[in-house]
């Protein structure tokens, strides 16, 4: 993929504040030119005052796009309806995603999955991004296992404890998910 047709990554909140408790250098070695936030995202970290200045100088120093909350009247019609259920930042980014064809970069997916699932808007979790970083060797397992480790301490919630765990767990997933959907075609043919 060149530079020009790179997907955009519009994060989340979480995201965000799992890698500024981890290590924020990392989104950008891991996506370059790839990072996006919405203004009302980035309003929502903002309001928090302790999280004000490391958010900016994160947004600054790695010239992270901002982008506006769109005009589009589908779109905003999607984000009133989102916001009935859920927080403003995640609505305003799924309602951006999926018109936009963006990738969305949280972790609530209590929230986000399921809308992802059903309107085809691609998402990432924080743990997802870690194993991309392994993928394309800017991480180490260490490393991985460090931000973890530091993400965990820091009160924030993941779903495992290392990376290698993660990746095993996500592979039983899909193989889980593999064996049921063959069940279910072997059963339709019989």
């Amino acid at each position: 993929m060149d530079d020009q047709n790179k997907e955009v990554i519009l994060l989340d909140a979480d995201v965000i504040i799992h890698f500024l408790k981890g290590n924020i250098l990392y989104l950008p070695k891991i996506y370059p030119d790839q990072l996006s936030i919405l203004d009302v995202v980035k309003k929502e970290l903002c309001s928090n005052q302790r999280l004000r200045t490391p958010v900016d100088n994160f947004i600054s120093f790695f010239k992270i796009n901002i982008i506006p909350f769109p005009t589009e009247v589908d779109i905003i019609k999607e984000y009133a309806s989102l916001k009935k259920m859920f927080g403003e930042g995640e609505s305003a980014c799924m309602a951006l995603a999926r018109f936009k064809k963006f990738c969305i970069a949280s972790s609530n997916l209590r929230d986000i999955e399921n809308y992802c699932l059903t309107n085809g808007v691609k998402y990432l979790t924080t743990m997802d991004i870690l194993v991309e970083g392994l993928n394309k060797n800017v991480l180490t397992e260490t490393e991985c296992d460090t931000f973890i480790s530091e993400v965990l301490k820091k009160g924030s919630k993941l779903p495992d404890r290392t990376i290698k765990e993660y990746i095993k767990n996500i592979k039983t997933k899909i193989n889980m998910t593999s064996s049921d959907i063959s069940e279910k075609d072997t059963d339709t043919l019989s």
